[in-house]
């Protein structure tokens, strides 16, 4: 069976926070391929004769597109619908017509709950060593780095993590917005610890999974309604409340043997989860 991986990310107006989906689409590129499928990744366009995964579906419905897939097309979802009414919208509309993957539990029942033609798969952000790629034995001279959209929620982390003591010293943070690939590796690899400061109710682990994957101490910022994975609950990430966060990563800044033998836990934690699990679940 041949598979065609698909991202729809208009050159204009270009929508670059859609690169955000670059690592999971990677991810399942190597693992398709190391199965033994033959795979192609496209942008843009579907492939007729084959089976087509498209990461994200916003953009082509937007453009009308929808009725234009094959029928055994599968659409991969990577936004958070949890608590939100989706009857006649047009993820109902999707659910209607297509097979969905998605990678959290939360979302897999509030879609599941508006009968779907196929039952939502649960399919778990997972490693793949093709996303061991952000440079190594770089100078850190950033102490907290946080990217993604510029929420208030974020910018009032970040300013509470970077306010000066009385003493005047203080963490050095930084907020990249709408920065991806090579250029936002960089400042990854600059950074001692990378915050994340969750947009809604499910844990950002699209974006830390390439962090743990690439061995990053990841904070994250905690709500009490927050749906995490459970082999992610027990410590690592760190997860903090609002007020001890600038606590746990000064803590982490402060000790660099601490540091090192948290990413490295991080590390062996997410490699846990093989993306060839994921596709083999589903296929056999």
């Amino acid at each position: 069976m041949k598979v065609c991986l698909i991202q729809y990310n208009p050159a204009f107006p270009k929508a670059g926070l859609l690169d955000a989906y670059n690592e999971v689409v990677e991810s399942y590129m190597w693992g398709f391929a190391a199965l033994g499928y033959a795979v192609e990744r496209r942008i843009n366009c579907f492939d007729a004769d084959a089976l087509n995964i498209v990461f994200g579906f916003s953009v082509p419905y937007q453009l009308g597109l929808l009725d234009t897939f094959p029928e055994n097309t599968i659409f991969f979802n990577m936004e958070q619908y949890v608590g939100k009414p989706l009857v006649n919208t047009s993820v109902h509309y999707l659910a209607n017509k297509f097979q969905i993957w998605d990678y959290s539990l939360g979302n897999v029942a509030t879609l599941n709950a508006l009968s779907p033609k196929y039952p939502v798969f649960y399919a778990p952000i997972s490693y793949a060593p093709i996303l061991e790629k952000v440079p190594k034995g770089v100078e850190q001279d950033i102490d907290v780095l946080c990217y993604g959209d510029l929420t208030a929620e974020r910018g009032a982390t970040v300013r509470r993590v970077a306010a000066k003591r009385p003493d005047l010293t203080g963490l050095s943070a930084m907020i990249l917005c709408n920065v991806w690939g090579t250029q936002r590796d960089e400042f990854v690899a600059r950074s001692k610890v990378v915050a994340s400061v969750p947009r809604g109710n499910i844990f950002e682990i699209v974006r830390i999974s390439y962090l743990l994957s690439n061995k990053k101490p990841v904070v994250c910022e905690y709500r009490d309604e927050m749906e995490i994975e459970e082999d992610l609950r027990n410590g690592n990430p760190i997860i903090a409340g609002v007020e001890d966060f600038r606590n746990k990563c000064q803590e982490l800044i402060d000790n660099d043997a601490e540091r090192a033998r948290y990413a490295e836990q991080g590390y062996e934690i997410f490699r846990q989860r093989d993306i060839r699990t994921v596709i083999k679940q589903f296929f056999s």
